[in-house]
């Protein structure tokens, strides 16, 4: 196997580039396959695959994020109604 950074020749099993240290092989990221009906004209029964990432932490992130803008939105509304003007 070659680096692909600075072209040495590692043994096959290598995981870091005995010349410059870069990674040698790449993670693969899983991918599930789903198989869903897709209904036609014709109606025969076909399926569609449909690959969806397996990496959910991201969206985790994103809807506590979203959950916390909420949540000082409501409380700012909250304090403005009841400061009494």
């Amino acid at each position: 196997m070659f680096c692909r950074k600075c072209g040495e020749e590692n043994p096959d099993d290598a995981v870091f580039c005995r010349n410059c240290g870069v990674k040698l092989k790449e993670e693969v990221k899983k991918a599930e396959v789903i198989d869903t009906p897709v209904s036609n004209n014709q109606n025969s029964n076909t399926y569609q695959k449909t690959t969806t990432s397996t990496n959910s932490s991201k969206n985790d992130s994103m809807n506590w994020i979203a959950c916390c803008c909420i949540g000082l939105f409501v409380v700012f509304i909250l304090s403005a109604l009841f400061s009494g003007f």
